[in-house]
Order: structure tokens, then sequence, then C-alpha cells
């Protein structure tokens, strides 16, 4: 029996998406006078803070962007405020490391039209350590450190929609229903997706409270759960089909493939680096919260629509 032809696939709107990718290299960077670039008083006493934390996540963004240290984001936005005449007071490079480490990064998403599709995947990055030329060719001259990411992103939009940061040890399926109660409770989830480090009790019941359908394919060796909970029923379900019609066909019915996305993802998280700069634990994850903010910036652009040609 021959194997069947792959599909190809066509992009519809090429034309805007070209733009949209030139548009990402643009170095036009906007400064809205009217944004509240100042921190408001507390009514504490002591000294008030000059910057509020939309400089600082402007200041960090910049410094995510470019790749530079702390002294290079300022003297930076120095020049960027001077040379279109706003006088704003720029944080120092002491101020900046130090409300990093405390910083709610405001993360942008428009969301999209009818249920989500939410595509989940987790994956280590290092914060410390030689890289691994380096260390196999001169030996580490210390431990690498690594920290987990973990992501959801909407299928249609490819926005990322949840998003934790963790130390190593953590595992991915602890992290599901975490991710989950990220998307507000009046958003409709349509499914899932997930690989198999995920076919656990906690993410099926978890996936079952939000009455979505979880596309996760069961381990190997797999054996049918007690039926007590909606979420182990829905389990068996995918368990029975997967060994009537083979893990091949059943991926492909469900749509599994589509997983691939987040991986996808997970790769342009890394080009903007492929480790983190800070060394304290709350400041890299306010690091890793502005790649997340700065890729759903670019993605908000313009992505392909793509279609199967044959």
């Amino acid at each position: 029996m021959s194997r069947p032809t792959p599909p190809t696939y066509k992009t519809r709107n090429w034309p805007a998406y070209n733009e949209a990718l030139k548009r990402r290299g643009s170095l036009t960077i906007w400064f809205d006078p009217a944004m509240t670039w100042e921190a408001a008083p507390t009514g504490k006493r002591g000294r008030q803070r000059d910057c509020g934390d939309a400089a600082i996540q402007t200041c960090l963004t910049m410094k995510v962007l470019f790749g530079m240290a702390p002294r290079q984001t300022t003297g930076f936005v120095e020049c960027l405020l001077r040379l279109i005449g706003l006088d704003w007071t720029v944080p120092d490079f002491g101020t900046l490391s130090r409300r990093q480490k405390m910083l709610k990064v405001n993360i942008p998403y428009p969301g999209s039209n009818g249920p989500l599709h939410l595509l989940v995947d987790s994956t280590g990055i290092k914060v410390e350590g030689e890289g691994e030329w380096h260390a196999r060719k001169h030996g580490g001259g210390k431990r690498c450190v690594w920290r987990k990411i973990h992501i959801g992103i909407d299928e249609q939009t490819l926005e990322i929609r949840a998003a934790e940061f963790t130390t190593s040890d953590v595992g991915d399926a602890p992290m599901l229903p975490e991710l989950l109660d990220q998307i507000p409770s009046e958003q409709e989830i349509a499914s899932v997706s997930a690989d198999g480090a995920f076919d656990t009790r906690k993410c099926h019941d978890a996936i079952a409270t939000r009455r979505a359908a979880a596309i996760i394919p069961p381990r190997e060796n797999a054996k049918p759960w007690k039926p007590d909970t909606a979420g182990a029923m829905a389990r068996n379900e995918i368990l029975r089909t997967s060994k009537r019609v083979g893990r091949t066909t059943w991926r492909r019915w469900s749509g599994y493939h589509r997983r691939s996305r987040a991986e996808t993802k997970m790769h342009c998280i890394k080009l903007l680096g492929q480790r983190l700069s800070a060394r304290d634990f709350d400041r890299q994850v306010a690091e890793f919260q502005v790649r997340v903010a700065v890729l759903n910036g670019f993605t908000a652009l313009g992505t392909p629509i793509t279609e199967v040609a044959g």
C-alpha cells in the first residue's frame, strides 16, 4: 500500500503578511504624550516614585528587543525621548532592576471571535551556565541552571493567552490548571490540545470543568481509568478511539497536529534570547512576561492565513 501524498498549503494573504513582517522590523517607536509615564502619588510618607509601571515596562521592552544591558537601555530610552522632545524622567539602571522584581507586566491580546481552542506546551530555558558548544569543548565552569516556561496560545490568532514561569523541578501537567485559570471564566473554551505528558487525572478534570474537549494522546500502555469524573470518562473515550482506529488516525482525525503551533511559538520566545539575563527569580518572571507581551504585539501586526492547495 503506497503512502498518501501529503497535502500542500498556500498562503492566501501573502501581501498583507509580508507587510506585517516588514513592520516587525520597523524602528519607528511611538510614545503617546497622554500615556501615564509618571507614577501616581501613593499617599504614603517618604520619597515618591518618579516613573510608573508603564515607563518600567517600556524600558524592559527595549532591553528585550535589542538585547541591551540595563545601563545601555537607560541611555537608549533617554536618547529616544530627547529626539521627540519629551522631558520625561527615565529610570536609572538601579531603579530599573529593582522595579523589575515587582512589575506587573501588561500583556495585550485582542482575543478571537468564538470559542477558544487552546494549544499548550512547556519547555526549558537557560538562566546560568555555559553554552552547549563551550561546555563540550572546554568544560562547563559551573552547573547549568534552567527554568521552565509554560504557555497556552489561541489556535486562531496565535496569541499567547496564558503563561506561567516555574523552576525546572515542576512538571508540565501540574501547570495546566494554572494556565486555564488565566482564561476568563466568561470565555468559552472549545478544546485544549497538549502532548502525552498532560495525560493525568488532574489535567482532564480541569479541562472538563471548563466544559472543553481534551485533545491529549494517551500514554504508551495506558489503561482505562475509573469513570468517576467527567474528565476520566472523556479520557477513556479517547483511549478507546485511539485503540480502535490507531493513534495515527486519531491524531489526524482530532486535529492534534495543530499543537505544533505552540512549539513554534516556543521557538519564537527563544529567538528573543536563548537565555534569560536576570538572576533573581522574580526578575526572570518579569523578563519572560515582557517577551510574551512583545510577541503578542508582533502577532497583532498580522499572521498568515493558509489553506490546503492540493
